[in-house]
């Protein structure tokens, strides 16, 4: 969903292959490559449903990849982004249940596959030329965990670490509590109750 007559940018990077985002429409084309962020732009002149899909043969699930961007007046933008935020924000907040470490590991592996390995790689070695740091034996995942959740929830300024606070209060906790045990990490497990104790 974007807005009509705006300029706009999207970063791409992909998790496993390379990807590719394309809608002619826009004459807007970018390989998303993994451990790289990549940006285009363009904008959009008429309001509409606009469909392609990925345009790299990246594997088996390469026909099952469509992209959708449907252009909307800016007052119709400015509404669905509230209700956006809205939703997530009360969905994040909602789920406070305790997790055995065992589903915490687990399901912090899938999150951090999905969000965090293009910038911090997959032993969490980080990508330096990105200025994203290694996590494997930093002081953030072993240090206070209350330190590594307000990170994780407000992100870092004039950095490319931005705010995971739109995922849910366990996918955080899962996320966090896998940085913080992983390749030679010790930093103890986090629950979600702790993380939205710390939602601001």
């Amino acid at each position: 969903m974007v807005p009509i007559n705006k300029k706009i940018r999207v970063i791409t990077t992909a998790a496993d292959v390379v990807h590719s985002w394309w809608v002619p429409a826009f004459g807007a084309k970018q390989d998303a490559i993994p451990g790289f962020l990549r940006d285009l732009w363009f904008r959009p002149e008429k309001t509409g449903t606009f469909r392609s899909q990925c345009v790299e043969l990246c594997g088996k699930e390469h026909g099952f990849m469509p992209i959708v961007v449907r252009v909307v007046s800016a007052d119709d933008y400015t509404k669905w982004v509230a209700q956006f935020k809205e939703k997530a924000e009360q969905s994040a907040a909602g789920d406070t249940r305790n997790l055995s470490t065992q589903e915490l590991m687990q399901r912090g592996e899938k999150v951090y596959t999905g969000n965090c390995v293009a910038c911090h790689q997959a032993q969490g070695e980080g990508t330096p030329a990105m200025k994203a740091p290694a996590l494997a034996g930093s002081k953030v995942a072993t240090g206070p965990k209350e330190a590594h959740i307000d990170t994780v929830l407000q992100g870092r300024a004039n950095t490319a670490m931005q705010s995971f606070k739109a995922l849910g209060n366990a996918d955080l906790a899962a996320v966090i509590t896998y940085e913080r045990n992983s390749w030679g990490n010790k930093g103890g497990e986090v629950q979600p109750a702790e993380v939205a104790a710390r939602r601001k």
